[in-house]
């Protein structure tokens, strides 16, 4: 249990590495600030959320055992 918890450790880490050095090249290439989306950043916000509560209430709707 152990060495699966430390590769996850170690993906997850290395993963926002990589995300940290793309956001920093990207800055470098693109110095002028974002225009930002509005609609963008809801979506991005509370789009996952509102998925999943669809997707656990289209489930819970079409289980067998609320059937009965």
């Amino acid at each position: 249990m152990l060495t699966s918890k430390l590769i996850f450790a170690s993906f997850t880490w290395g993963l926002a590495l990589l995300v940290s050095i793309f956001l920093r090249i990207a800055g470098i290439v693109h110095p002028q600030p974002f225009e930002i989306n509005h609609a963008l950043v809801w979506i991005a916000v509370f789009g996952p959320s509102f998925f999943l509560l669809i997707y656990f209430l289209l489930k819970r709707s079409l289980s067998v055992d609320s059937l009965i």
